[in-house]
């Protein structure tokens, strides 16, 4: 399988801090992160509401990658509203724009990190790629459906769905039948099920996750774990006196 190359635009400042080295170290059979840019200097919005917040236009994000170059797909993300509130749109021929503005509130308050929902949108494009071949036909809305299953094509119109599909994210029935309707390579749907898996919580935020919502088990299993550990330790201190003991005698 040939894989898809994807280079990274960072429009405008972020403001938190993303491991995109992460990101790009991500090993998958489907896409390798190629190259990582930032394009500093952008236009003001034309949506000027009096107000702080930026949104941009679908063709504002297009006018803005329009002089990026790369025989790949190009993935803009920025961190100012789409003017109609939808996370992510089709920006050219090859090139997509990602909105992280709310959604990385949602994700962080959930313990979700913003690399994992970067990493299931690049799983969502390179699938459109694939099964489409062209990133700019229509008959992607015959793949995204709007009911939230926890699946990679859930649209997530009510933004706060984004919890439910960023991690684990799964393939819905419907869509593998879909999927299966067009020539993929072998196996294509069983590794991506596979790939998929690997977007998880670190071990650290879902120890903390499982401390917060089970607080009273949480200290019982700790005390338990410190009463097991105490024994094993004099276990291990007595056995060696014992050895030292024997020697010396």
């Amino acid at each position: 399988m040939n894989k898809t190359q994807i280079k990274i635009v960072i429009i405008g400042h972020l403001r938190h801090s993303l491991d995109f080295k992460k990101i790009k170290q991500n090993k998958s059979s489907f896409f390798e992160i190629c190259q990582i840019e930032t394009i500093n200097n952008i236009p003001s919005s034309e949506n000027d509401n009096g107000y702080l917040d930026i949104t941009y236009s679908r063709k504002e994000t297009e006018n803005i990658l329009n002089n990026v170059n790369f025989e790949g797909i190009v993935l803009g993300i920025m961190n100012y509203r789409f003017d109609d509130n939808f996370y992510m749109h089709r920006s050219g021929d090859n090139k997509l724009c990602l909105s992280i503005a709310d959604i990385d509130i949602l994700l962080l308050n959930n313990g979700i990190s913003l690399e994992n929902f970067i990493l299931k949108n690049i799983y969502e494009i390179v699938v459109f790629k694939n099964a489409l071949n062209d990133l700019t036909s229509d008959d992607i809305y015959n793949l995204i459906h709007q009911d939230t299953r926890m699946c990679l094509f859930d649209m997530n119109g009510d933004k706060y769905d984004v919890v439910y599909n960023t991690e684990k994210p799964i393939i819905c029935d419907e869509c593998k039948t879909f999927l299966n309707k067009k020539s993929l390579p072998e196996n294509f749907i069983k590794t991506l099920e596979k790939e998929l898996k690997k977007i998880k919580k670190p071990l650290l935020c879902t120890v903390e996750i499982f401390i917060k919502k089970y607080p009273l088990l949480s200290i019982l299993l700790t005390v338990l774990s410190t009463i097991i550990i105490n024994l094993i330790s004099n276990g291990i201190w007595e056995l060696l006196k014992k050895c030292l003991t024997n020697h010396c005698t």
